[in-house]
């Protein structure tokens, strides 16, 4: 739909080349947006949004600078989709973790821009005959995007299959901070989760969840809003039928073995909505479901 740039009222959607915007990347596509709220990068590949830097200056998503762009290579950072399952696959644990959508290119299919100069953009996916072969459901996604001084994403997976498809998702989110001892989560005391740094075991938030350490928790059928507090920004995440969070960062022993973060660890935490593990779900055919997650920052 765009071959070069398409300039609107107010804001520029301009295709490139992912070494044109980084250093050290590929040729990989990626989608330049520029309003007067924000301006944010999506690769086509995994619809992913690599960065949100709203009007005050201040990065909202963190990407790896180890990152290089290879086709049907993860990119770490951003916001990766994971799908049309998260993690492990609990029923071929063999295949590769977070599903291929993310690896795999989806097409823009709509740029409108909003009377308050804000922008929305539409990016489609439909499983091909081979992914029918790791994951014989037919399925396709649809990701809607709104750039304003929020970041707001609504994911829509449809099962055109004509038997129920298991389904696990997650909106991946790394998100940019300035270390890890002054961090602390909100929203999630008091709330059961599994510790997959002690293979699962279920515990208890007891209290405000710092960050010491590798930290990966699974909260199931939490919901509400979680805000990530780094000294005097607050980031919040909130969304709606996405009811697990996920919190993440490997610490430094993990990193070390993790070639794309390495001794960059303590510039990210990931907070992350979806459905996964006791979430996961079957959809009937024909059924679609839809999940949405906006993401805000403001100073306190």
């Amino acid at each position: 739909m765009i071959t070069d740039e398409l300039e609107l009222t107010s804001t520029k959607v301009i295709l490139r080349a992912a070494c044109d915007v980084y250093p050290n990347a590929g040729e990989l596509p990626v989608i330049e947006c520029i309003t007067p709220k924000c301006r944010a990068v999506i690769a086509l590949q995994g619809a992913q949004i690599l960065s949100f830097c709203p009007s005050d200056g201040h990065e909202l998503l963190w990407l790896s600078p180890l990152e290089t762009f290879e086709y049907g290579k993860a990119i770490r950072g951003g916001i990766p989709l994971c799908l049309p399952w998260f993690g492990v696959n609990r029923r071929e644990p063999a295949l590769a973790k977070h599903g291929f959508a993310r690896n795999q290119s989806w097409s823009l299919d709509n740029v409108t821009e909003t009377a308050g100069g804000d922008l929305a953009l539409r990016f489609l996916f439909q499983s091909s005959a081979e992914d029918l072969q790791v994951f014989p459901w037919a399925f396709s996604a649809r990701l809607d995007v709104l750039l304003s001084d929020t970041l707001a994403l609504n994911l829509s997976v449809l099962n055109s299959s004509d038997k129920a498809m298991p389904l696990s998702f997650a909106m991946h989110s790394y998100f940019a901070v300035s270390g890890l001892s002054a961090l602390a989560l909100d929203g999630v005391d008091g709330a059961e989760y599994l510790d997959n740094c002690q293979n699962l075991t279920q515990c208890r938030q007891e209290e405000t969840l710092r960050f010491s350490g590798e930290i990966d928790r699974v909260y199931e059928g939490l919901s509400g809003t979680q805000t990530l507090r780094d000294g005097a920004r607050a980031i919040s995440v909130k969304g709606t039928a996405c009811d697990t969070v996920v919190v993440w960062n490997p610490g430094a022993v993990l990193a070390d073995t993790i070639a794309d973060v390495g001794a960059h660890f303590a510039e990210y935490v990931c907070v992350e909505r979806g459905m996964a593990f006791a979430d996961e779900f079957l959809l009937a055919p024909g059924q679609r479901h839809e999940a949405s997650m906006t993401l805000a920052a403001t100073s306190t």
